[in-house]
């Protein structure tokens, strides 16, 4: 073979290459004609994931290769998950953004507290200040229950 039959062979695999929509990797990819897509949702309905027996009949049926249908359906099914998947988070995130808002509107309503005898309002304690109130809670507890013990024996009692 010469140069110029090299040239000539060469730019004929090229051209059919480009024609058959052949990637580098030696690949060509098909598109479905809507009559198989129809074929191949409507046995997903039916049964999303087929046996190789049902693989081969369906095949048969549309003119694809039992490989191709197998491919196709693990796509679909994956397809399929996929919407689920973004479904549930969107409601997941509306749900976060309602329990959100609900959660900003208490603390706000939290901060409006007044003193139901002088009308000031209450002030929210701090994690450190907490700890001293209950310890101080308890104290007046501690206090009052001795003051108990005692009151029978002060003088203006008897």
């Amino acid at each position: 073979m010469d140069i110029s039959e090299a040239s000539i062979s060469s730019s004929d695999d090229e051209e059919k290459a480009s024609n058959s929509g052949a990637t580098g990797r030696g690949r060509t990819y098909h598109r479905h004609t809507p009559h198989q897509i129809q074929a191949l949702e409507a046995f997903f309905e039916y049964c999303s994931k087929p046996d190789e027996i049902q693989r081969r009949d369906l095949s048969k049926e549309i003119g694809l290769e039992p490989q191709q249908i197998k491919f196709w359906f693990q796509n679909r099914r994956t397809q399929r998950k996929t919407r689920e998947i973004r479904k549930q988070n969107s409601i997941l995130e509306a749900e976060k953004k309602s329990l959100e808002d609900e959660n900003k509107a208490i603390r706000e309503e939290l901060g409006k507290r007044t003193c139901l005898r002088c009308g000031r309002p209450l002030l929210q304690p701090q994690p450190d200040e907490l700890a001293n109130l209950q310890h101080l809670q308890w104290e007046n507890i501690h206090l009052e229950q001795e003051l108990h013990k005692l009151i029978p024996f002060l003088p203006h009692h008897a």
